[in-house]
């Protein structure tokens, strides 16, 4: 064992208490970063994920500025489902129309979808609770939002007054309770089958055509290529469509990274304060290992190499742990039912890269905690040291 290594070894052995404190920080450290980034993520994928999914599609065509509709649109949707690449295509309409149970009226938004495209270009089929999804040949049948469903206090097999401006209110029938983690559907719409909904509201075309990919992550590209095969300007990517929402994810995240890291840098102080004051209370010591041939190199390698000591095992307790706290949030996901109409299932993830990085950052922290006072060591005079010591 090379002299500097051992005499690091021991001086830490000696004080226990003071190492195993500044261990016990860095340990928390770690985990507030990473725990933080998970759940970040978990939130993103709850909040954006299933407004993708569901809602908003992987690319969506939009009518052009100054039109309610997209022209023909059943040329565009047969265009675009002919691209090698897109998975799916359902176009859908939207009017606003006023719900009425048998206790409450409200303002509403309502959704005319194909339920046989809609299996393949979003997850909405896999949102029913209770009841059935709708079928191609329903007419007066209805899905709705569980929160919805709460304030009109409604269930499956109920009926409901559809009213459109001044025509006559229509009778439909609850088939399905829906939950899909979104405002839009949860809470502030609700689904008929697209025919019915283009009748209803009087509309002659889609409002909108969603769009799944094989690939999200080549939306950009995508919508080049529909601009071109459709000749239709307005194509939004997923990213387009959620930016939003995505950019206040981001900002909580950040703020709660930036909260998280204070255990880190206070770790890294602890670090060069224990390092600088064994120095001062060793200063004769060290003026002795120099008389006695040790190099400024070498003193400086043994508090260089306690700094970084005490920053793995931190680093590594920290790591482990954080991955059992995500793992079982992982088995036991956080379920948020807020009153504002919306049901999310968080559940966190991280990449192996985020992990590394946190790790890095960490253990770099730690060396440059140690710097100072290593290299105050390493500088100290042999005369002064041994004298006034």
């Amino acid at each position: 064992m090379k002299a500097w290594l051992f005499l690091a070894i021991k001086d830490m052995s000696k004080r226990r208490r003071e190492t195993l404190m500044v261990i016990l920080a860095i340990t928390i450290g770690v985990v507030g970063p990473i725990f933080t980034t998970a759940l970040n993520n978990g939130m993103q994928n709850a909040f954006v994920g299933n407004a993708v999914d569901v809602f908003l599609g992987h690319m969506q065509i939009q009518p052009n500025t100054g039109d309610d509709v997209i022209a023909r649109s059943e040329s565009v949707v047969s265009k675009a489902s002919g691209i090698k690449g897109i998975v799916g295509v359902a176009p859908r309409v939207t009017g606003g129309v006023e719900i009425e149970s048998k206790t409450e009226k409200i303002g509403i938004a309502i959704f005319g979808v194909k339920p046989s495209l809609e299996e393949k270009a979003s997850t909405l089929s896999k949102t029913v609770e209770r009841g059935e999804f709708l079928d191609d040949k329903d007419k007066y049948e209805l899905l709705i939002g569980t929160s919805l469903a709460e304030i009109l206090k409604v269930d499956v097999g109920d009926t409901v007054l559809i009213l459109y401006q001044d025509r006559e209110p229509i009778e439909f029938r609850i088939k399905g309770i829906i939950s899909t983690g979104t405002w839009e559907l949860d809470r502030y719409g609700i689904i008929a089958t697209y025919d019915t909904v283009k009748q209803l509201v009087e509309k002659d075309d889609a409002t909108s055509i969603l769009i799944r990919l094989e690939n999200p992550d080549n939306s950009l590209m995508y919508k080049t290529i529909l601009q071109k095969e459709t000749t239709l300007p307005n194509v939004k990517t997923w990213q387009e469509l959620s930016a939003g929402m995505a950019g206040m994810i981001e900002t909580f995240g950040a703020i709660s990274l930036l909260t998280s890291a204070i255990p880190v840098f206070v770790a890294a102080i602890a670090i060069s304060l224990i390092i600088y004051t064994t120095v001062k209370n060793k200063i004769r010591e060290i003026g002795v290992l120099k008389a006695m041939g040790a190099k400024g190199s070498m003193i400086l390698k043994i508090y260089l190499a306690e700094a970084l000591f005490i920053g793995v095992i931190g680093t590594m307790l920290g790591t482990v742990g954080s991955m059992f706290l995500v793992e079982g949030m992982r088995q036991n996901p956080l379920v948020m039912e807020p009153e504002y109409g919306m049901k999310l299932v968080i559940i966190p993830w991280i990449s192996a890269r985020s992990i590394i990085a946190a790790d890095l950052a960490i253990l770099m922290t730690c060396i440059i905690g140690g710097m100072y006072p290593a290299s105050v060591a390493a500088k100290t005079n042999i005369i002064k040291a041994i004298w006034g010591g």
